[in-house]
């Protein structure tokens, strides 16, 4: 099911001095739509008519300040935006008047509101210690609304900036929020001891320093967490899930070691009980091992490292091929593995050498980001030692490679091809017919390609809204 979209504030684009007016509802006519010729039909609000909580569901999916200008509309719009379920707020100007702006936007909004809970509170802009007070009398607003995700989700501009913000005493206690998202927070050693998050289930924590013994003391006080993200933190070596019966997923992004232990400093991931690993992100000056991952049914390893200078890059290329090898070798039982690009490169380079990758289990494959023909032997490498293997997923770029593929694969049934847009471009709302005359060329190309099974069928898939 797909989730709605996130509420969010843009600075740039409301003026905290007005929202609260009492507007000219004269000027403000509502239009009315050119297709209905009837005259009855073109005096009925049906929107207006519809009982609060759909229009309050409604309103959930716009922006926060087009939300609140809702009540210009008529009296009877004058409070509906009170009871959103969702309250989120975003900034991203950096301006520290327009800082000072959005935060009396925020305590307005808050003051007005009226529901007696918050499903999602999410708080995101550029963080100054000025804001502090304020900041915690939001989380506390949120908390008191026994808030179901709590999000906050700060940024800096300059990476050395030593503004974080600290989380406030009273958020170490039992808060009802099932969902927690934290970014540039610092976490208080101390205060993790006493850590009381009885009923988390997702923890993601973003650019922070994380030690062994804080992340022990988070599974020890959260006994329902099933989730668990930690995203470009530093200051852990080792994650021991025995400590927790409950997580079942863990996404390590991004991690690095110390500057004087260049290829030495190794991250061991003990998850007996792990249902999904996701290893991704860039690594610096760091090794992942894994000790008693025997439960897992889902990985994937899309990590990134960085080379070394040219004088030691063949050492580095062993020393991170063997550890690629353990990874695969710890993780040959899984069901459903995806690999990445910088992975594939490392498995490419193997097969050539004659190094073979590892025999697997795997029922599912996913090859992720971007593949060229330098890739093929370490593609060629990992569909050789997966006997077992029932469904490919390949993101290829460019397209002709899948000619390579539809020449040699003389046992295929069928292949599904997901026709996406570029990153710029994330959806499909407005296509051009430029777009759908490229998809129709596509399509025919791929109809040509001479194919080594003869029970093979090429499907186009895309998603037009």
């Amino acid at each position: 099911m797909r989730q709605p979209s996130e509420s969010s504030v843009n600075a740039t684009i409301w003026d905290s001095t007005s929202f609260y007016r009492t507007p000219n509802r004269k000027n403000n006519p509502l239009k009315r739509p050119r297709s209905c010729q009837n005259k009855e039909c073109q005096n009925v609000d049906r929107i207006s008519n519809l009982p609060d909580p759909i229009i309050q569901h409604i309103l959930s999916f716009l922006p926060a300040a087009d939300a609140i200008k809702t009540c210009i509309l008529s009296k009877r719009w004058d409070s509906v935006w009170t009871l959103v379920p969702n309250l989120i707020f975003r900034r991203e100007c950096s301006c520290s008047q327009e800082a000072e702006s959005f935060a009396v936007f925020v305590d307005k909004t808050l003051m007005h509101y009226c529901s007696p809970k918050v499903k999602k509170f999410l708080v995101e802009f550029e963080f100054t210690e000025c804001l502090k007070a304020q900041v915690d009398s939001w989380v506390e607003f949120a908390v008191r609304l026994k808030v179901e995700e709590l999000c906050l989700e700060f940024h800096r501009e300059i990476a050395d900036d030593p503004d974080y913000y600290y989380l406030p005493n009273f958020l170490y206690s039992n808060i009802p929020a099932e969902k927690l998202s934290l970014r540039f927070c610092a976490l208080s050693p101390n205060k993790l001891k006493q850590v009381s998050w009885m009923s988390l289930k997702v923890l993601s924590i973003s650019y922070n320093f994380v030690s062994n013994e804080m992340i022990k003391n988070i599974f020890l006080g959260c006994s329902l967490l099933e989730y668990l993200k930690l995203n470009q933190c530093h200051g852990f070596d080792q994650i021991n899930t025995n400590f927790s019966s409950s997580l079942k997923d863990l996404v390590v992004d991004g991690s690095w070691g110390p500057e004087d232990k260049f290829g030495d400093f190794v991250i061991t991931i003990k998850g007996p009980s792990l249902l999904s690993l996701t290893l991704t992100g860039y690594m610096r000056r760091a090794n992942y091992m894994l000790l008693d991952v025997s439960s897992l049914v889902e990985a994937n390893i899309g990590y990134r490292m960085k080379s070394c200078s040219l004088g030691c890059r063949s050492n580095w290329y062993s020393a991170h091929r063997s550890m690629l090898h353990d990874l695969l070798e710890k993780l040959k039982h899984v069901e459903k593995l995806t690999i990445g690009t910088w992975c594939l490169q490392v498995l490419s380079i193997s097969e050539v050498k004659g190094l073979s990758s590892p025999t697997s289990a795997c029922k599912y494959l996913t090859l992720n980001k971007k593949i060229n023909k330098w890739d093929l032997p370490g593609i060629a490498s990992l569909l050789q030692s997966s006997p077992n293997l029932q469904k490919l997923t390949i993101n290829l770029m460019p397209p002709n490679n899948f000619e390579f593929l539809l020449k040699n694969a003389k046992v295929l049934e069928k292949m599904i091809i997901h026709a996406q847009r570029d990153a710029i471009n994330h959806t499909w709302m407005s296509v051009e017919a430029e777009e759908l005359m490229e998809l129709l060329e596509l399509t025919q190309a791929f109809l040509s390609y001479p194919r080594a099974s003869p029970n093979a069928k090429v499907m186009l898939e895309s998603c037009f809204k």
